[in-house]
């Protein structure tokens, strides 16, 4: 007869909930945006606004918001501040569910 083993979490509580943070910060698609414009280069508020098709005003909120959970870092250069991604890895979840999507998209007209 097997004996089974306890149920264990795979990562301690807080990892869970810094990790909600993060999702939470990830759930708006304008700063998907803004994090996928900044991955491998910098860019101004006002790049970034023409990008996104909104204000400057609005651009400042949402990099404020991934500034304060360090997922974005800038530098001053006068009267301009470049932001960039802190790292890169945080948008492979926009790859891998784009993937996912086609891959779904792909078998329902596979099975049809």
């Amino acid at each position: 007869m097997h004996r089974r083993l306890p149920l264990k979490s795979p990562f301690p509580k807080a990892v869970y909930i810094q990790n909600a943070k993060i999702y939470r910060l990830l759930a708006n698609p304008k700063r998907l945006e803004i994090l996928n414009f900044i991955k491998d280069r910098e860019a101004t508020v006002e790049e970034m606004s023409n990008l996104l098709g909104i204000r400057p005003a609005n651009t400042s909120q949402h990099l404020t918001v991934l500034r304060r959970l360090k997922v974005v870092t800038f530098r001053r250069n006068g009267r301009n501040i470049y932001y960039k991604i802190a790292n890169p890895r945080i948008v492979e979840p926009c790859r891998i569910f784009k993937e996912i999507r086609e891959e779904a998209k792909k078998s329902r007209n596979v099975a049809t």
